[in-house]
Parts: structure tokens; sequence; C-alpha cells
């Protein structure tokens, strides 16, 4: 097995990595969301057994700044799990909500649907299989999102739980070579 998979990132100034409209000072502002979603989208390539490593290429005066950018993707990514963790908190109680409410909807639906049924002729028979389908369809929302959405969301925590720790190298490129110098 080879080494970790690289994320790399191109910068020709410090500024290119942050947001610019985050007021925050350097060491606590937000990832330009271009990198962010650049950084997510190649980590999800990456599959969760693989190792993963950010490699920032930029000009040597950059190299100074190496722990700084480390720190500050750590904490975006720390901050984006912990928002993630309480979106995922939040969906499930929701959804525990509405499959409660969509068992109330279609155990109304049913017992609607039999009393329709007693009345009989055609457009009873339409009634009823419509409170039939209101009933089912009501429960789908709350199914979908307590077991489909669910997975989506605990690969996604997992991914910015990586992301909250992955090793970050800087490569010093030199403008006149272009060569390039991997410092960890």
């Amino acid at each position: 097995m080879g080494g970790p998979a690289d994320i790399e990132l191109r910068l020709h100034s410090i500024d290119q990595l942050f947001d610019r409209l985050d007021p925050s000072p350097f060491h606590a502002k937000a990832l330009d969301r271009n990198a962010d979603a650049y950084i997510q989208e190649c980590a999800g390539e990456v599959g969760a057994h693989h190792a993963l490593r950010i490699v920032i290429f930029g000009p040597t005066e950059l190299a100074r700044h190496v722990e700084a950018i480390r720190s500050a993707i750590h904490e975006h990514f720390a901050l984006a799990h912990r928002q993630a963790e309480r979106r995922h908190r939040y969906r499930r109680r929701i959804g525990r909500i509405a499959l409660l409410a969509g068992f109330a909807t279609l155990t109304v639906a049913l017992f609607l649907r039999r009393l329709v049924t007693g009345f009989g002729g055609q457009w009873a028979e339409i009634f009823a299989e419509g409170l039939l389908i209101l009933g089912w369809v009501a429960l789908w929302r709350p199914i979908e999102t307590i077991a489909f959405d669910s997975w989506e969301s605990r690969e996604q925590r997992r991914l910015l739980a990586r992301l909250a720790t992955v090793p970050v190298a800087f490569a010093s490129v030199t403008p006149s070579n272009g060569g390039v110098d991997l410092v960890h």
C-alpha cells in the first residue's frame, strides 16, 4: 500500500485560502468556500480506509505560516463537524416526531377508509383508496429522513471528522526553476 492520498492546494498567497468576508482574526478565519468544497470533494473520493494528506504548494514565504494554516484547516473542519452533529441530532428528533405524525395520519386514514367503504358505491371506493394512499404517503418522508438521510449524514460527519485531523504539509515552489521542496 502506498502513501497517503494527497489533496493538493496551490496558493500564491495565504489570503486565497480564507474567506475574505470573514472579519475574524487570521487564526480564526473560515476557509474560502471554494477551498472548503474542493477539499471535501477530493477527500470524499478517497476511501475511508486510505490515509489523507493536504499538501499546500506555494512560494517559500508561505512556509512560515504552515502551522497557522494547519491549525486553521483543522479548526474549520472541527467546527463544520460539530455543526453537522447538531444538524444530525435535530433532524433525528424532527424525524421521530414526523414518524409519529405519519403513523397517526395512517391510523386516522385507515379508520376513515373503513367508515367510507361502508357507504358503498364508486365514489366511496375512490375516496377510500385515496385515504389509503394518503396514509402511506404520510410515512414516506419520515422514513426517508430516518433511514436514508441518516446514512448520508453519517458519511458526511465521518468525512468532516477526518478532515479535522488531516495532516497538512507544505511544498515550497521556487519560481526560478519550478522545483518543489516538501516541508511537513
